[in-house]
């Protein structure tokens, strides 16, 4: 999965710099099975975690990752797709940008319960009116990034003592203490692909939220698609992202109606559901109409 994402990158950008952060455990891995990451990256930075917890080590590693690496990045969680140009169109002002979680507004609900437990344990704050998402981060080398993803970490600590390994509670969370400007990205940087929000524009990178799916990417998925052809050929299938892109579509097939209204191609989801409606339509006619008598008048 981290190779398809890498290689979606190195697509677009054949010169770019990528870095892989990882845990020692991982490293020891990738050398032992000449994994082709070693030759899709250009460095590794190898950072002990004290876990062999893949979800725990993850966010640590997430969130001391300012102090890893040098200059300002694009951080890209291994479960996305960029299928648009990603050097440009990043806010130039700001500390730090992301995009709303599930491309909602507002605190979703599954997080809810989480920040109920967080506010009457640790006393914490949370904007009610936004709810930020970590999978696609564009970070600035500025001081007070470099003072906000202490606090971060120093928060994701705590909540790591209450049972919660997830890392954007404690993200969201300092994101209300002003350490550092934050700008909201627009949901094409970060479009979440299991969303049944109403997107607009043409999306730039596709997130597929690999912790829903459990141990295997379900095949319908571009990503799934993509995995399965890098594992079998040993490379990426650009022709199938060319035409995700050109058709704003994460989708293989047994596409649902909420996926075609999501992405904005309504004239696949009226044709998706008419024989649906047809059928409806059929049934109830066959159902009534025997019963029915229509008297002439004498």
């Amino acid at each position: 999965m981290a190779a398809v994402a890498a290689l979606s990158v190195r697509r677009l950008h054949p010169r770019t710099r990528i870095i892989l952060v990882t845990d020692d455990s991982t490293a020891h891995v990738i050398d032992r099975c000449s994994h082709a990451l070693r030759n899709i990256v250009n460095e590794i930075v190898v950072q002990p975690t004290g876990t062999h917890d893949p979800g725990v080590s993850s966010r640590y590693l997430r969130t001391i990752l300012r102090q890893l690496i040098k200059g300002d990045y694009l951080y890209l969680d291994s479960d996305v797709v960029a299928v648009r140009p990603l050097d440009r169109g990043w806010p130039k002002r700001a500390d730090l940008a992301m995009a709303r979680d599930r491309n909602r507004r507002g605190i979703t609900p599954l997080a809810l319960p989480g920040i109920e437990k967080l506010r009457a344990k640790l006393a914490w704050e949370f904007r009610m009116d936004r709810y930020l998402n970590a999978g696609v981060m564009f970070v600035r080398d500025t001081p007070a990034v470099h003072a906000f993803y202490t606090e971060w970490h120093r928060r994701w600590n705590q909540t790591l003592s209450l049972g919660m390994w997830q890392d954007q509670f404690s993200l969201n969370s300092a994101s209300t203490t002003g350490i550092a400007t934050i700008a909201i990205l627009p949901n094409r940087d970060n479009w979440v692909t299991h969303s049944a929000a109403m997107l607009r524009g043409r999306a730039r990178i596709f997130h597929f939220f690999a912790n829903t799916h459990g141990d295997e990417i379900p095949d319908n998925t571009l990503l799934g698609h993509l995995i399965g052809r890098f594992q079998r050929d040993g490379a990426l299938d650009e022709v199938t992202i060319a035409c995700a892109a050109r058709d704003n579509f994460p989708w293989m097939n047994n596409v649902r109606l909420k996926h075609l209204l999501a992405s904005g191609l309504y004239l696949r989801a009226a044709g998706l559901i008419a024989p649906r409606i047809i059928r409806r339509i059929c049934r109830k006619f066959s159902r009534y109409g025997h019963t029915t008598n229509f008297r002439g008048r004498d």
